[in-house]
């Protein structure tokens, strides 16, 4: 029986002939030149004076529904940026997380902030959709790809100067991403085939991450306090992933500010 995660990229690989069809490749590239170039992801992770959150904007998920009655996603990504989120991370798929393509170009002309089009990607077509939509930086989820797409999608990233941020779940999908040359590593406390979440995955996985110098190691999914945030970037985290905690708060601003270590400042 297909897992959520085979079924989501079944989805994705049925949809992605229909989305070239309206958009070819080649009116995609076109589209990245009226683009600013995309920005240094590992600039604005760098450690400062508050932990860096990738803050994520997602309508709705497979394992728990819709994630906001409210849902304003143009108001939400203002709150990020306006409130110290390092990156925002933008869900596209729409079957399952109710995202679009389109809503990552209405976040971007929105906000400065970086953005990661976080979407389940397989196809160098995506790639190019990515940086031609706004994205800085685009997911690759180590779990489903094997590692010669891995190299491939990671170099076509590097040719039109965005990162790929590559998601691990398991030793296996970080010796996959350590051999594909990835350095953006981020380690997935959800498993995607069942929606279960465990910091045990980030606890454990982290030291193998640091044994290869120069990564920069994104823990995602399952964090919902300050204290969590401190526990994992002392074990060697440098930014942070995250969704459903901010999502479901009922003050966006007053959460991140507790989540980036930032809560006295004023407002």
């Amino acid at each position: 029986m297909a897992n959520v995660l085979d079924k989501i990229f079944v989805h994705k690989k049925e949809e992605l002939g229909s989305t070239k069809r309206k958009a070819p490749l080649s009116e995609i590239k076109g589209r990245i030149g009226q683009q600013a170039d995309a920005q240094d992801i590992r600039q604005a992770l760098e450690p400062g004076s508050q932990y860096r959150i990738i803050a994520e904007i997602k309508k709705r998920t497979p394992f728990k529904g819709e994630l906001r009655p409210d849902f304003d996603g143009l108001s939400i990504a203002r709150d990020y940026s306006q409130n110290g989120a390092a990156a925002i991370s933008v869900l596209t798929e729409s079957n399952y997380f109710g995202g679009s393509i389109e809503f990552l170009s209405q976040v971007r002309e929105a906000v400065k902030t970086p953005l990661l089009r976080k979407d389940f990607i397989f196809d160098p077509y995506q790639v190019y959709e990515s940086r031609a939509f706004g994205g800085d930086f685009f997911l690759l989820i180590a779990t489903w790809l094997d590692k010669n797409q891995l190299e491939d999608l990671l170099e076509l990233g590097k040719e039109i100067g965005m990162t790929a941020l590559v998601e691990t779940h398991c030793e296996r999908d970080m010796e996959k991403a350590f051999s594909a040359g990835g350095f953006l590593l981020g380690i997935n406390n959800r498993d995607l085939k069942t929606g279960k979440t465990d910091l045990d995955i980030s606890r454990r996985l982290i030291k193998m991450a640091k044994m290869v110098p120069d990564n920069l190691l994104v823990c995602e999914s399952g964090i919902h306090s300050a204290k969590e945030i401190q526990e994992l970037e002392q074990l060697g985290a440098q930014a942070f992933l995250i969704g459903e905690s901010l999502m479901k708060a009922d003050s966006i601003p007053e959460k991140l500010a507790e989540l980036t270590g930032n809560k006295s400042k004023e407002r």
